[in-house]
């Protein structure tokens, strides 16, 4: 079965293997100190001892387990056995130890040195056997059997340490996975919780930031549904309808000059929903989000655009005026136009029977319509992006932008100067 990825089990083992790994690194340079520290002290010992006592040939100086002699055929015959002479090196100290001492204490142990001074020879021997000795005291562990011992139990520690340390610091972790879970809208106005370590705490900014951009992008879309669902509406019926008219007069075999009325209005509804999702879909980019901006007459474009709605006027006793310059402006066209067309649209749209003034001076365009019907229903082709949606049209890029209601009408004025 395969184990899946886990960061905490991976701290863990990464942890107590590095901890394990130096605990035992450093209890075998301790080990190996040992056993350096008994050599040095026996070799030692056998510098100091091997001239304090006279020996002569075939007289070996002997006491207790230690020999010195002044020839190597002097030594006693079981250091003869277990010693090559061939191996000895003046000043080296030469071990035989029965066995390998990590659990108990060897029973065996000879040792042997070469000392030469002043043109002398003495061969230095120590041999212990502890087999067929009777013990009055209990057998004892090797001394470094107790670093042994140490080192395991500083390993327990560190691993008790890791695990309470991993347990602090696991707890916030998981506290702050809960909290993510339960982050809705409705808890991203409360104030976040305090995890203890700033990684968290900086991790838990970035998840609330994260989902406040995607509410955000959220919002947008539903807005940009919600308008266009609305909006769309007339267009579309406008063009089904007029699409089914155009079959029925194709059919009935109608004059061309009627049926290019028709196709005339499908073609204006057409351009209707084309301003309206170009609209939207802009709004509903990152405000960041910069526009190519060209060099336009305002007044021409102004003058173009109202042109090509006065189709709303049709069957209407309005009245329009237009004041413009030859003003040049750098702005972004596209969004110009967009802007323009929405409001002078509106009022159009909105004017049944009385007057429509469009004055464009310099980089301000002023538009007022009088209304003195009581008739506000829709036109057959409004567009109808309403104020609000200007209004954020034009925040949005920085514009001046200031709308007044009058008894019979509207006023609104626009500086195109960021």
């Amino acid at each position: 079965m395969k184990i899946r990825a886990s960061l905490r089990l991976y701290v863990v083992v990464a942890m107590f293997l590095s901890g394990t790994l130096l605990v035992a690194g450093m209890s075998a340079v301790a080990v190996n100190y040992f056993f350096y520290g008994l050599d040095t002290a026996m070799s030692t010992f056998m510098h100091t001892e091997a001239f304090e006592f006279e020996a002569q040939d075939g007289q070996p100086y002997q006491v207790q387990e230690m020999t010195i002699a002044t020839r190597w055929q002097d030594l006693p015959e079981l250091i003869q056995h277990r010693f090559d002479k061939a191996d000895l090196e003046n000043g080296k100290l030469m071990k035989n130890i029965d066995g390998f001492p990590i659990l108990k204490s060897p029973s065996v142990r000879d040792f042997l040195m070469k000392i030469e001074s002043n043109g002398e020879v003495r061969y230095i021997s120590l041999s212990f056997d502890d087999r067929n000795a009777t013990r009055i005291l209990p057998a004892k562990p090797p001394q470094f059997a107790y670093i042994v011992l140490f080192a395991f139990i500083a390993i327990t520690i560190f691993g008790v340490i890791l695990l309470v340390m991993l347990r602090q610091v696991s707890e916030p972790v998981r506290q702050l996975r809960d909290w993510a879970k339960r982050l809705d809208q409705k808890q991203q106005h409360e104030t976040t919780p305090n995890f203890q370590y700033r990684e968290l705490n900086t991790l838990a900014e970035i998840i609330e930031s994260s989902l406040n951009s995607v509410q955000a992008s959220v919002e947008r879309e539903k807005e940009f549904l919600g308008y266009a669902s609305h909006e769309l509406r007339t267009p579309i019926a406008v063009t089904r309808s007029n699409a089914e008219l155009l079959q029925k007069m194709i059919e009935r075999g109608v004059n061309s000059e009627k049926q290019l009325q028709v196709v005339d209005r499908i073609r204006r509804a057409s351009f209707t929903m084309t301003d309206l999702t170009e609209t939207l879909l802009w709004l509903n980019r990152q405000e960041q989000k910069q526009l190519a901006e060209e060099s336009i007459i305002l007044g021409d474009l102004v003058f173009q655009i109202q042109s090509e709605l006065r189709y709303l006027l049709k069957g209407k006793k309005v009245q329009v005026s237009i004041s413009h310059d030859s003003c040049e402006l750098t702005i972004p066209p596209g969004l110009g136009r967009i802007v323009i067309t929405n409001i002078v649209r509106n009022a159009f749209q909105h004017t049944y029977e009385g007057e429509v003034a469009i004055v464009q001076k310099q980089q301000r365009l002023l538009i007022t319509n009088h209304n003195y019907s009581d008739s506000d229903s829709q036109h057959e082709l409004g567009f109808g992006l309403g104020l609000e949606l200007t209004d954020r049209l034009i925040k949005q890029y920085g514009w001046f932008y200031q709308h007044d209601i009058l008894p019979n009408g509207r006023r609104v004025e626009i500086d195109f100067t960021r």
